[in-house]
């Protein structure tokens, strides 16, 4: 029988920056566009932490709630439902305003449900091809945009003696469509990563817990833009992050077997520091 398990398995709390801004909401600014939309529409995908560059500020809350239709094994694949909600309020002080007018503190709500197969391909090696359909929107001047998104990630496992080896892949390819404007922005993304896992000496309440060092390396075909259509606009080819996070942690609220750590992603001009709640990647 299936399993329906409502959970959180990832509520992510961090400082990011350079999300988006927007334009006031009057048909002049409809016709033009929301200004830095590839990050305002994509803002899901982004990832979280604190961007800096050139002082700009946003603070960003994730919280990815899902559904489990049905529970992956070793050996049966395993159905997902995601329900991940991502919430920016985007401090605008530090923009550059000149060609920007009416700019003030902006608040953005991303929802972007989707669906995910979970399929073991071996004992070790996990592919999960998903799709998402969602909504972006700026809640100060109500500016509102679809967003498509299709990929596939994949995990693969190597035990080496006490530790374990995780090399982690995902691609992407999502666009997104305002109703109010003909403008169309899409965004690529191919991400690998490596995480190292060691049992730790501190056990709280006898529970086994692990320590994971992990680099992830973040290529986008068609360059990330962040603050697009203004004059400081900032290309992103590359991006690479470093960090370590502690699992299998004792349950506290919705996190069962949580994890948490730190890291730092950089890229030329583009500084992130993260606080993780969850896998990295």
């Amino acid at each position: 029988m299936p399993l329906i398990n409502l959970q959180a398995e990832r509520y992510t709390l961090a400082l990011f920056a350079i999300l988006s801004s927007f334009t006031n909401s009057t048909p002049a600014a409809e016709d033009q566009g929301s200004v830095g939309l590839t990050n305002f529409a994509f803002s899901h995908y982004l990832g979280t932490g604190f961007y800096s560059s050139s002082g700009q500020d946003v603070f960003v809350v994730q919280a990815p709630f899902k559904y489990t239709i049905t529970e992956k094994t070793n050996t049966e694949p395993g159905w997902v439902v995601n329900l991940p909600l991502t919430l920016g309020i985007i401090n605008s002080d530090t923009i550059d305003v000149n060609n920007l007018p009416g700019l003030n503190d902006v608040t953005t709500l991303t929802f972007l449900p989707g669906i995910e197969y979970q399929y073991p391909v071996t004992h070790n090696w996990t592919i999960s091809p998903f799709g998402d359909f969602g909504i972006a929107r700026d809640l100060n001047n109500l500016t509102s945009v679809f967003v498509t998104g299709i990929g596939i990630k994949s995990y693969y496992n190597i035990p080496v003696n006490d530790a374990m080896i995780t090399l982690g892949n995902r691609f992407l390819y999502a666009r997104e469509k305002s109703k109010n404007n003909k403008n169309e922005s899409d965004y690529s993304l191919i991400e690998t990563g490596i995480n190292y896992r060691v049992a730790s000496s501190y056990s709280p309440g006898g529970r086994l817990m692990f320590s994971n060092l992990y680099y992830i390396n973040l290529f986008y075909p068609n360059n990330l833009v962040l603050l697009e259509r203004t004059e400081n606009s900032i290309r992103i080819g590359i991006e690479h992050e470093i960090g370590i996070t502690f699992s299998n942690l004792p349950d506290f609220l919705f996190f069962e077997k949580s994890e948490i750590g730190v890291g730092i992603r950089f890229s030329s001009g583009v500084k992130v520091f993260r606080i993780i709640f969850g896998m990295p990647f």
